[in-house]
């Protein structure tokens, strides 16, 4: 019963480790694809919004962008 005890232990030790380096790249990656399009919308407008308008939910997706957009453009 001990060593079955150790085993689990170990084994819920090993995968919070590995949920430990895989999570920040996963919270990471939404936010480059966003900034990656903002920065591509901005040299590109009417390219990029063709491009995102035939991707799948294009039209939800531009709908964010732009709100974003104006929230940020009030900063400067």
């Amino acid at each position: 019963m001990a060593n079955r005890k150790k085993t689990i232990t170990l084994g819920i030790a090993i995968a919070s480790a590995v949920l430990a380096i895989f999570v920040p790249i996963i919270m990471a990656l939404p936010l480059f694809v966003v900034a990656a399009l903002l920065i591509a919308w901005a040299l590109q407008p009417k390219s990029t919004e063709s491009f995102i308008g035939r991707l799948p939910y294009g039209n939800y997706v531009l709908r964010a962008l732009a709100k974003l957009d104006s929230m940020l453009s009030g900063w400067s």
